[in-house]
């Protein structure tokens, strides 16, 4: 995922997620994706396992909103549980 562009699940499908939570407005659409990335990272490592999957689950429900699925989808949230790793 390093040096990629912006795409629809950091445009809109994260920033929709991560706009439920209180530390939300932590994060611009003027973020770079590497420090949008290392934010989340953060973020995600400081949540218990049952916090995580619910963000994960609304994280799915929302790409499913938008039309994002299969292996671009699965990418992503391999990409989001190896950040808690």
């Amino acid at each position: 995922m390093k040096g990629q562009k912006m795409d629809l699940f950091w445009t809109k499908i994260i920033p929709e997620c991560v706009a439920k939570y209180p530390w939300g407005g932590e994060f611009t659409a003027k973020m770079s994706l590497k420090k949008y990335q290392e934010g989340i990272k953060s973020k995600i490592k400081a949540m218990d396992e049952n916090e995580f999957d619910l963000f994960l689950a609304a994280v799915v429900m929302q790409a499913s909103r938008d039309q994002m699925m299969g292996v671009n989808l699965t990418e992503k949230v391999g990409f989001l549980r190896g950040l808690r790793a």
